[in-house]
């Protein structure tokens, strides 16, 4: 081994000279340029979404005595006609969680009289875990037919996903309406509470 010791010795010294110059040969420009950490990812992330679902909701007066009535007055709960609802979405990231978007709902109904509802509203998405999400949204229902109208109208609930994009759904829908005047009311407001169940397709944009 003795033999070997100088020709070792002059190998690492070739090899941290030849080291030294590659290490000199890099310019203070270069160092300065070169990523010493992964850059963040950027902002900018949107979704869109589509849903449909069936509904049906209790009235809280009944000043037109309709059929399903659940009392014997005008001041009795009735339901109202199940109805199909479809709706899509566009929201935009404003969180690590929540999004902020438009929707428009377009309801109508499946026994009764001939019924249209479109809705435009806000939007609000949190989804706290890649499961789960809970929404809420606030808008203007528009009654297509069979008389034009115009409520005020809230929602929340929340969305289970069964994979990435596709999830089941459950909300709970407060609306209000002043309809035609009555005998016993000139402007008789009607609140409605309805629940919706049905299905979600959630598109995610990454940036």
């Amino acid at each position: 081994m003795r033999p070997l010791r100088p020709a070792i010795s002059a190998f690492a010294l070739v090899l941290g000279s030849g080291t030294a110059q590659a290490e000199s040969s890099v310019t203070p420009d270069e160092a300065a340029r070169a990523p010493s950490t992964p850059l963040p990812p950027l902002g900018g992330e949107y979704r869109l979404m589509a849903g449909m679902g069936i509904g049906r909701g209790i009235r809280f007066e009944n000043p037109y005595r309709l059929q399903t009535e659940l009392g014997h007055d005008a001041e009795s709960l009735s339901l109202t006609a199940t109805y199909l609802d479809l709706s899509v979405a566009a929201l935009l990231a404003g969180g690590q969680r929540v999004f902020h978007g438009a929707t428009v709902h377009v309801s109508f109904a499946l026994d009764g009289v001939s019924q249209e509802v479109v809705t435009p509203s806000y939007l609000l998405l949190v989804r706290p875990t890649p499961r789960w999400a809970v929404l809420g949204r606030a808008g203007l229902p528009i009654v297509v037919e069979p008389d034009a109208n115009v409520g005020f109208e809230v929602a929340g609930g929340g969305i289970y996903y069964v994979t990435a994009g596709l999830g089941v759904s459950a909300s709970l829908v407060g609306s209000l309406f002043f309809a035609a005047a009555t005998l016993e009311s000139s402007r008789p407001a009607i609140p409605i509470l309805s629940m919706e169940v049905g299905a979600v397709y959630d598109y995610e944009v990454l940036p």
